[in-house]
């Protein structure tokens, strides 16, 4: 938080990876066995945090394919993913020959007369624009728009930018007074891991009072946002000072952007951080949960890093403006789901989405959990029928078939469950990491120019 700047008054927001924490949430529900096509070899492994639910519904869940691990994994996930777009556009057909003479719903019921449902339209008409190409991409903009489509546009993006701003001047004025080498290209870069970490005292010419800027802490309170998904917005950083793993590294996306450097972002299991080089292009980890520079040996040693998930560009990859701005479609599915349950919007926003980051972890989980709803909704129209009277419903089996081969394509990303105590573990295994900490700042001296070898 900044003394005398001021604190910022209107609540946005913005929405966390909550998908990634895991899926397939519910549990309680009754469906029919199924065999879903599959090859001649089907394992029978459970998955981490699938949290039982093949007791529950009697049938093996999700169906894996055996020796694929040790194959090509991305040759495997990508045949995957076209092997389920083919799917969806069928079960598009299908719907169509059955709508007019069936009594059920294959889909969920519209949420556009809810309240606030159309600011959710509005962000999404921003979103694509920008990865379509019809406009400039803008990150900060497309953060905006996903934080003020939860708090039903009452926000004003000036106040947002004008915040943002403010915090970017603080740290160019903190780079002047230390006199460091603005040519060096890590500058800016570790001026605002400096704003992040440390206690800042910015003194004003003619003014006798010194402008502090405290450290941004990180807020153990309700960190995957479940009970109120505020608590993981950008806005909420800027209001409170204080945020967890996906809006803090946003934050300072953001800054460094204003500053003129660049940075990425990059995904680990439930959490994210910066990626950056120096001047010599040796690239770094910066974990702005308590500001420390890691490996990312650090990063894997949480155990929920398979190889696969690597290959397959899922984890510890640099992600592009573009698809930065992809996230944040996932991210505004995930607050409409959060207010207003599942519709057809929700898949709308994850399609276009993985369209342009076929990679984002956050948008296949929803997708997964998207079809796991629809099936249940649509096995409680039938009243939770046996197993031959729901096959024999061609649609129903057809969306059955999306789910099975939805968790087929998440296993065969090498991805796994992460929960919440191992995540908090793991995060407090960073104080080990502090003397590498210190090593990587010396190297990176922003008063170290290029020529000083």
């Amino acid at each position: 938080m900044i003394r005398r700047i001021g604190t910022y008054g209107i609540v946005l927001c913005a929405v966390c990876l909550i998908c990634q924490q895991s899926y397939a949430q519910d549990v309680g529900i009754k469906l029919p066995k199924f065999e879903a096509p599959k090859p001649a070899t089907i394992g029978h492994v459970p998955i981490v945090g699938f949290q039982g639910m093949s007791d529950v519904w009697g049938m093996p869940t999700p169906f894996y394919y055996q020796g694929m691990r040790t194959a090509n994994p991305l040759a495997v996930w990508q045949n995957d993913q076209a092997l389920i777009a083919r799917h969806q556009a069928q079960m598009q057909e299908m719907f169509r020959e059955f709508s007019n003479n069936n009594t059920i719903s294959y889909e969920f019921p519209s949420k556009d007369h809810l309240l606030g449902a159309q600011a959710y339209k509005q962000a999404y008409e921003e979103l694509r624009g920008m990865l379509d190409g019809e406009t400039p991409l803008d990150l900060k903009k497309a953060i905006f728009a996903v934080e003020n489509a939860y708090f039903n546009n009452q926000g004003r993006f000036e106040d947002f930018d004008r915040r943002i701003k403010d915090l970017a001047k603080l740290t160019s004025d903190y780079i002047d007074q230390q006199g460091w080498d603005r040519s060096n290209p890590v500058t800016s870069l570790l001026a605002v891991h400096k704003l992040f970490a440390d206690t800042l005292k910015i003194d004003q010419a003619g003014v006798e009072d010194a402008i502090v800027h405290y450290p941004i802490e990180y807020d153990f309170n309700d960190f995957w946002g479940r009970e109120e998904l505020s608590n993981v917005f950008v806005s909420k950083v800027l209001a409170t000072g204080s945020g967890q793993c996906y809006s803090m590294p946003q934050l300072y996306l953001l800054l460094a952007e204003e500053l003129g450097s660049k940075a990425w972002l990059s995904f680990s299991p439930n959490h994210s951080f910066i990626k950056f080089k120096d001047q010599d292009e040796q690239w770094y980890n910066l974990e702005l949960t308590n500001g420390n520079l890691v490996s990312e040996n650090w990063v894997m040693a949480s155990g929920y890093v398979a190889t696969e998930t690597i290959q397959n560009g899922i984890y510890l990859d640099t992600l592009s403006t573009k698809e930065t701005i992809a996230s944040k479609m996932v991210d505004l599915a995930l607050g409409f789901s959060y207010k207003y349950g599942y519709d057809d919007f929700v898949m709308k926003a994850v399609d276009k989405a993985l369209e342009h980051h076929p990679e984002n972890i956050g948008g296949i989980l929803t997708k997964a959990n998207y079809y796991t709803h629809l099936v249940k909704y649509i096995a409680e129209q039938k009243g939770n029928p046996i197993n031959d009277e729901y096959l024999a419903d061609r649609y129903a089996r057809s969306i059955l078939i999306m789910r099975e081969r939805m968790y087929n394509l998440i296993d065969n990303t090498g991805y796994q469950h992460m929960p919440a105590d191992a995540y908090i573990d793991w995060l407090g295994s960073l104080d080990e990491y502090e003397a590498e900490q210190e090593k990587n700042k010396a190297n990176i001296n922003p008063d170290r120019t290029k020529n000083d070898h």
